[in-house]
């Protein structure tokens, strides 16, 4: 398996899809803290709950300290990001054609999937640091450090990131199992946009028309990772549920995914 993921490797760093990706990415941190800082009161009253605000930002300032905290609750915009990664490292073995070179070679079906999803979780993982450390530079050019910090405040982030980031996994794993059971990127992407979109459409209209369902909305996977940003101020309960939600998908996705390929023919 090491040895697909190395071949992996040098073919993602050899094409420009990834550098591509990375670049969007910045810009998008760039245009993201500037738009914070311009409205940064608004931004900060809107997106934290009063008790965050009183405790950790009480002069309103998009800092190198407050920054994190305000990525943590854009952290649903990052998904999108995800999906070039899963097309680049799973899709691209289909439209290239050289899942049938891999398997002919002897390498079994398990360890093609795997290498294929460990490769775009450490992408996705790799990414999303980018995503939080260049914001957080972003804004300590901007208006500095912003410190000191509260007492505990980067392990709480910590704690927050690292619950977020297995609903990040969770969706790196929804869309490699699209990459190997439909074996068309057009699907992938499309699966993938509906996988985000549709779940919240239906739950959102089914509590438009019976408010008392509106628990339902608590299993949506975006709604999960937003509210998990304010991780510290959650009960138990949801924190194993949202935690439960993406385990959920992750392992139903991984072990779905590896019995229909292996199942699957090859053209």
């Amino acid at each position: 398996m090491l040895n697909l993921i190395r071949a992996d490797i040098y073919r993602v760093l050899r094409g420009k899809a990834l550098y591509i990706t990375l670049i969007v990415l910045l810009a998008n941190c760039i245009l993201m803290v500037i738009s914070m800082n311009a409205f940064q009161t608004g931004v900060v009253t809107i997106t934290m709950p009063e008790a965050v605000i009183d405790e950790l930002v009480p002069s309103m300032a998009v800092t190198g300290v407050t920054t994190p905290q305000l990525i943590a609750t854009q952290m649903e915009n990052f998904v999108f990001f995800l999906l070039p990664v899963i097309v680049i490292v799973a899709g691209a073995i289909f439209s290239h054609g050289t899942v049938k070179n891999d398997i002919a070679w002897g390498v079994s079906r398990t360890k093609l999937y795997f290498s294929k999803l460990i490769l775009s979780s450490v992408i996705g993982f790799l990414l999303m640091l980018v995503y939080i450390g260049f914001s957080t530079v972003i804004a300590m050019i901007i208006n500095g450090y912003g410190g000191p910090a509260p007492a505990g405040h980067w392990i709480s982030l910590l704690q927050i990131f690292s619950a977020q980031l297995l609903l990040l996994l969770a969706f790196i794993g929804v869309g490699v199992f699209l990459a190997f059971v439909t074996k068309r990127v057009a699907a992938v992407n499309g699966g993938f946009i509906a996988f985000i979109f549709v779940p919240l459409f239906i739950l959102s209209m089914v509590v438009l028309i019976n408010t008392n369902l509106e628990w339902l909305m608590e299993y949506e996977m975006l709604g999960n990772i937003m509210a998990l940003a304010y991780l510290p101020y959650m009960e138990t309960r949801e924190i194993l549920r949202a935690l439960g939600i993406g385990a959920f998908f992750l392992v139903g996705s991984t072990i779905g995914g590896i019995a229909l390929f292996r199942r699957s023919e090859i053209k």
